[in-house]
């Protein structure tokens, strides 16, 4: 941290990627679907809310976002983050906690896109 403000730490860098969202706020509020990733990384998410929605979470807020992971029939996986910022677009979240096949599903799609969001391995 800066003495003028909060520096954002990432372990991994983000990548372009769009997943369909809901988040979950803890302690029972009302999931909101139609959320999409802006960007993806192992250790967080940009969220962007639908248009015309105004993102009613605030920093430090704990959620569940809920998204599927592609592969031949589209899973659903949990994972539970803390919203670091707010902006009128969405929200910055860093995970904080998810299980090994979410771990490994997130991390196959980001190593089959480069650092610009395309694709980099073909199946052959």
């Amino acid at each position: 941290m800066g003495s003028g403000g909060m520096a954002e730490r990432r372990w991994t860098a983000r990548t372009p990627l769009e997943l369909d969202v809901d988040v979950e706020p803890e302690g029972g509020g009302a999931p909101q679907t139609g959320w999409r990733t802006r960007d993806v990384s192992l250790g967080g998410a940009f969220v962007a809310a639908p248009v015309g929605v105004v993102p009613g979470l605030r920093p430090q807020q704990v959620v569940d976002l809920v998204f599927r992971l592609g592969g031949p029939g589209p899973s659903r996986h949990r994972v539970r983050a803390r919203v670091a910022r707010v902006t009128p677009e969405g929200v910055g979240a860093a995970f904080t906690d998810f299980d090994a096949a979410t771990f490994r599903a997130l991390q196959e799609i980001l190593l089959r896109r480069g650092p610009s969001g395309t694709h980099t391995r073909t199946g052959t």
